[in-house]
């Protein structure tokens, strides 16, 4: 069950203007998300950090705040080196990604 699912609602409000580019942010999000957890493996806390800021940027540029927040969130955890929290911060990441993908299809 996603987030959206749990209140009947979608968990994220799409501008019409942005929604046919919303596919082709999604997909590379998914490369941005495989880039991080591979860095969060390895332990470069500096390069998940990195990829968390990215994300804040680019979903603040789609108006998809739910995601921006998950990236600030993500860039100032990795910034404290809470290595334990990083790992459901980024299980969320995907969660909101797939919810996202369906949500635009």
């Amino acid at each position: 069950m996603t987030s959206g699912e749990k209140t009947g609602h979608s968990l994220f409000i799409i501008n019409e203007d942005l929604k046919e580019l919303i596919p082709h942010f999604v997909v590379h999000q998914f490369d941005e998300l495989h880039q991080m957890e591979s860095s969060l493996e390895a332990g470069n806390l500096e390069e998940v950090g990195r990829l968390g800021h990215s994300l804040k940027g680019a979903a603040a540029n789609f108006c998809l705040d739910p995601l921006c927040r998950l990236g600030a969130t993500i860039h100032d955890v990795s910034k404290l080196g809470m290595t334990d929290a990083l790992g459901p911060l980024v299980q969320k990441y995907r969660t909101y990604l797939t919810e996202l993908k369906v949500q635009v299809s």
